[in-house]
């Protein structure tokens, strides 16, 4: 099993906890804020449960009808947890709406107390964990999950506070106002989430700083090649993808300039985690190109044939 679908697991396996002990809880000491977000967990889970399905579809390798892999599923099942957290944000605003109204009161504060104290302690180790994977793997949708949690502290924090404000105060109107703030944070937070994963499924370039190493990489091998042109770029899920032209000197051997792209291609991919590089090669329309001369150095000949004994 991959550190990706690991790493799924134990959150579903997290949220199953906190939404048993958050709703247990909440009914027993009559807290909205206590049970939104237990309905929060139930998101959740299934949030979570998704992700897991599209994580294990993202892994599988390229087919037929998928020749460039599955990796938008992962941004796909991102795009659709940020609809969750949406709809969970606006059904908590509601209920604290009703509440505010009814003038609910809060009973036993100190069993809420010890149940959000236990919530923010363990949504803490789960955010941690599933930001060090996401890292590891690069995965979209291992740092929405992530996302989705750290909102989770704040509100369980938020819950913390208003229980203590209930609890030396005795203002039980705090209880439906911190939750209502809550609602509108996770709201903002969906629409956030669901604008950056957009940019995956209408296969926006990748960002400046990563084009910045390609175009460095690339610059790297003036001496080879007369020019690059046509660079595209685009994410789907964790994978990368690039392609672009490379203007090579009329003169080389068919076998050297694949060796030429090979070399460039192979940097790209050490400097770059999970890219996929297409290199179209063009001749150049320069009479007396140097690049034939470039090839002929002794240095870069050891290159070269290293990448045809290694099979490249």
């Amino acid at each position: 099993m991959s550190d990706k679908s690991t790493a799924s697991i134990v959150s579903i396996s997290t949220a199953v906890l906190l939404t048993l002990v958050k709703g247990v809880a909440g009914f027993m000491i009559g807290s909205l804020a206590l049970l939104s977000s237990a309905v929060d967990s139930v998101l959740d889970i299934l949030s979570s449960t998704i992700n897991y399905f599209a994580i294990k579809k993202s892994e599988e390798p390229p087919d037929e009808k998928h020749p460039f892999g599955h990796g938008k599923f992962e941004s796909l099942a991102t795009f659709l947890q940020s609809f969750i957290i949406f709809l969970s944000g606006a059904f908590i605003l509601y209920k604290s709406y009703e509440k505010f109204m009814s003038k609910g009161t809060v009973k036993n504060i100190d069993s809420g107390l010890y149940v959000m104290i236990f919530a923010i302690v363990s949504t803490l180790i789960l955010t941690l964990y599933l930001r060090m994977v996401a890292r590891k793997t690069n995965s979209s949708i291992l740092k929405a999950d992530a996302m989705h949690y750290e909102i989770d502290i704040l509100t369980n924090a938020g819950i913390l506070i208003s229980f203590v404000v209930i609890k030396f105060t005795n203002l039980h109107i705090i209880d439906p106002l911190i939750s209502a703030v809550i609602s509108v944070y996770i709201i903002y937070s969906s629409v956030k989430l669901s604008v950056e994963v957009s940019k995956d499924l209408l296969d926006v370039e990748l960002p400046e700083e990563i084009k910045k190493d390609i175009v460095k990489i690339l610059n790297s091998f003036d001496n080879l090649h007369v020019d690059f042109h046509k660079l595209r770029t685009r994410r789907s899920g964790s994978q990368k993808f690039l392609d672009l032209h490379l203007t090579l000197c009329k003169e080389l051997s068919l076998s050297d300039a694949h060796k030429i792209a090979d070399l460039i291609e192979n940097r790209l991919k050490d400097k770059i985690v999970d890219l996929d590089v297409t290199i179209h090669i063009d001749p150049c329309d320069i009479k007396n190109c140097p690049g034939i001369d470039a090839c002929n150095d002794s240095k870069l000949r050891l290159e070269l044939d290293k990448i045809s004994n290694d099979g490249g």
